[in-house]
Formats: C-alpha cells, structure tokens, sequence
C-alpha cells in the first residue's frame, strides 16, 4: 500500500510539473511586495494530509476512479465543487477564513450593477480615485465610457478603475460597502467581511467555500461573466489614446479555455498576506460545471499550474454521465 502511495505521489507530481507553463500575470507588476514564506504543505493524496479530503457525493457526479485521490498543491485552502448539487469533489481546509485580495473586485462589481447603471455613459476618471499597487491602465481627466471603467476593473483588475465605480454608483463608499457585506449576507457568505471595495485591505476575508457563492451569483449576471472571460481588450479614450487591457487570468488562454473545456467566470486575486488566489467556475463539454477556489498558492505559476491539474484531475476522476 505504501508502494502505491508513493508512486501515485510521484505520478502526480511529473504530471503537474508537466503542464505547460502561462505567461506571467500583470499582478507580477502590481507594485505589490512578494509574498513571504508561509507554512504549507504540499498534499499529493489525502491520505498524506487530515487537511484535504475526497468527499463521498450524493446526488453529484460519480467518482470513477478512487485510486486516484488528488494533486500536488501549495496552496493554503483549496475546494472544488459541483456546481448543480453542491457535491465536494476536492477539500483542503475549505472553511479557513483568509484574505482575498481582488477577487473582492466580483462583489464590488455585483454591487454597482444592481444599481443599473447606463455602461454606455461618457464618464471621467478624478485624481481621487487614484489608488496604489496595481496597475493603472485609464488615464485620469479623460473620458471613457462607463462600460471601459468596468472593464478594467474586471478585465485588467484596476484598483483606482474599481473606485472610480464606486464614485459613479452615487453611494458613498461607506455605504458601498455596507451594500457588499448586504450582498454576501444574502448570498449566504457567513464567514465574509469586506471592509473596502478593490481588494488592497488584507481585511477582506472569506472562504473557499463562501467563495463558490460569490461566483455562482457572478456566473450569473452576463456583464460580469462576459468580462471576466475576456483575455484582452482595446480601449478608446476621448483624447484618441488607445490601450489593450490585459486579463490577470492567465488560465484564459491554457487547455481549460479551450474545447471541450471552458472558463464561464472568474477572478483571481493576490496580496501578500493572501498569497495568489483565484476564484472560478469551469466547464468541459458533455459533463458538468465545477466550482474551483483556490486561496494561498506560493506564486503565479503555482496558481495556474495548480488550477490546471485540479481541472484536469476532476475530469479525469468524476464523472456526470
């Protein structure tokens, strides 16, 4: 038995290492301290960790092979779900509650189109909406429309972008943020707390599993899901200057956004404290949508190739027939 753990620990290692690397996010210029060290450890099986766990499912897709028991991660929390029945199909430490980084950039835009906005409004960036870390990618006093300040929030993940949505909404922060902790009290999101809207405080916390709330309501609303798919876009503003907005998801363009695999949404997310996160609902043809969070990987490359054995693994593992 000993014998086959480890082999089985040693395949799974080669075949995530194998994976073809993605090019690296805008957030490896954010302007952003590296992530220190953080205790972890790498979990190839479950039976190697009491942390991580192949949950049984019910009424959700139907494990095909219960040999094969997970993948290499270094990530802090990590949880893949069903998205119809709710089924577990992948937990490690999926109610730890830790800071999240951008992905607080979903409920934020989640907020600001509940107040139906017209996106087709001229609007203009102020020198107050300026934030630190990031990339700054609208130039201030110049107009745009209100669907390009959204799309550099969602899209290029723009922090002062993301105020200035704030500001537009016509609701004081304070009270924006009132509204997003409204929003994920009724999303269900019990171990949720914003305390400002980009994702730049430590302070915005949550779970894995409060997570695939989050997405399933952002899966839900077309403006977000549609942007949250888009790999790059070109923006026009009134003084003629024109900018590609790159997407901090480098999964979009690796084998899981390519058929018979698909990203219907997602977000990723870093800070220092929150190590390199992303929050996202995947697809492969003539099967099932899963939820897949992860909170705390060591690096870019760790998200993505992490991300990318986790969906391959479950498609291998699961099946919705």
């Amino acid at each position: 038995m000993i014998v086959r753990l480890l082999a089985q620990l040693i395949l799974t290692t080669v075949f995530l290492h194998a994976l073809p690397h993605d090019g690296a996010s805008l957030e490896a210029a954010a302007g952003l301290p590296v992530a220190g060290a953080r205790s972890s450890e790498l979990i190839a099986l479950q039976m190697v960790s009491e942390n991580a766990s192949l949950a049984s499912t019910s009424g959700g897709p139907t494990n095909v092979d219960s040999l094969s028991l997970g993948i290499v991660t270094s990530a802090q929390s990590v949880l893949v779900m069903d998205a119809q029945s709710g089924a577990v199909l992948y937990e490690k430490n999926p109610l730890a509650v830790r800071s999240i980084g951008s992905i607080t950039k979903l409920m934020t835009a989640l907020v600001f189109l509940q107040t139906q906005p017209d996106l087709t409004a001229t609007v203009t960036l102020t020198d107050a909406d300026i934030r630190e870390g990031g990339r700054l990618y609208l130039a201030p006093n110049d107009p745009v429309t209100l669907q390009d300040v959204l799309k550099a929030s969602l899209i290029g993940s723009d922090n002062s972008a993301t105020a200035a949505l704030v500001r537009l909404s016509g609701i004081d922060e304070t009270n924006f943020v009132s509204a997003m902790n409204a929003k994920a009290s009724g999303l269900h999101m019990s171990s949720t707390h914003f305390v400002e809207p980009t994702g730049l405080s430590s302070e915005n916390r949550s779970t894995t599993y409060d997570l695939t709330r989050l997405v399933g309501a952002a899966m839900d609303n077309a403006t977000i899901q549609q942007l949250t798919t888009t790999a790059h876009v070109t923006v026009t503003q009134q003084s003629g200057r024109k900018l590609t907005i790159d997407s901090t998801d480098n999964l979009l363009e690796t084998f899981v956004n390519a058929a018979p695999f698909s990203v219907r949404v997602g977000k990723t997310g870093y800070l220092p404290e929150a190590g390199y996160c992303i929050a996202l609902v995947a697809y492969k043809e003539g099967q099932g949508s899963v939820y897949v969070v992860l909170l705390g990987s060591d690096s870019i490359a760790s998200r993505i190739q992490e991300v990318k054995g986790l969906i391959d693994w479950t498609y291998r593992v699961w099946s919705w027939n």
